[in-house]
């Protein structure tokens, strides 16, 4: 029996995929964790800068550039955002 799928419910969704990778790690999920999934989940429809220009837009977007982080400063960041 063949299954009848619709061609969104296969795309990748990057902001599932981080807010299950930060479950993972068992930090927490706020509001703006929650608002940065759903804009990520929109990258494949609407493109990068498009993306970026809407995190901008919502405030959630605090890197700047030409800034390398490591592993530990990422985890530290993610766990902070969730403590405000």
């Amino acid at each position: 029996m063949k299954s009848f799928v619709k061609a969104e419910d296969k795309t990748f969704k990057l902001g599932d995929a981080i807010a299950k990778l930060a479950k993972t790690f068992h930090l927490s999920h706020c509001a703006k964790c929650e608002r940065r999934r759903l804009i990520l989940n929109e990258i494949q429809k609407v493109g990068i800068k498009e993306t970026l220009r809407r995190l901008r837009t919502a405030g959630l977007d605090k890197s700047s550039k030409n800034q390398k982080k490591s592993i530990e400063e990422i985890i530290n960041k993610l766990t902070d955002c969730c403590k405000e």
